[in-house]
């Protein structure tokens, strides 16, 4: 069984192009902390939102409350709640891959002994599982919506991806 614990920016970037769904195709169970969950659902007209609330009522998305807040506090500021609370609660869950996006937050997550991908590397699972036919399209969806994509990670993913 695959769990997962996912940061809001890979479900707010997926769910800008349409593609939330693949978190659910890719994983048997993906997780989310409460400090997520309010980020993504403060504010109900954000990206996101209605796709989150959406596989929450479904049962395709869990939330959780991270036990361990003193060490959330304790490693406030150098990054995100969210973020802290993905790494932190997947220890707790005793689940070993996290997606996160923020190359401060992975290196984190990897003192943690976490594995680590993010919304690119969904993407490429997606492809590999033959869930998406080419991850190009994405890619440039992503780029259109705000994505920060730069050419060489750009060609660097399209490279592995054989295309």
């Amino acid at each position: 069984m695959t769990r997962i614990v996912c940061n809001a920016s890979p479900i707010i970037a997926l769910s800008s192009i349409g593609s939330f769904h693949i978190l659910g195709q890719l994983f048997d169970e993906v997780m989310v902390p409460q400090a997520v969950h309010d980020e993504i659902l403060h504010d109900t007209g954000a990206v996101g939102a209605e796709q989150l609330e959406i596989a929450l009522q479904q049962g395709a998305v869990h939330s959780f409350e991270v036990q361990d807040q003193a060490l959330v506090e304790k490693l406030s500021g150098r990054l995100h709640r969210g973020e802290l609370e993905v790494i932190i609660g997947a220890v707790e869950q005793g689940i070993s891959t996290v997606i996160l996006d923020d190359r401060q937050a992975r290196m984190l997550a990897k003192t943690f002994k976490l594995d680590c991908t993010g919304t690119l590397g969904v993407l490429l699972a997606a492809k590999a599982k033959q869930l998406i036919p080419e991850v190009k399209k994405y890619l440039d969806d992503l780029s259109s919506q705000g994505f920060r994509l730069n050419d060489r990670l750009y060609r660097e993913v399209l490279d592995y991806a054989k295309e």
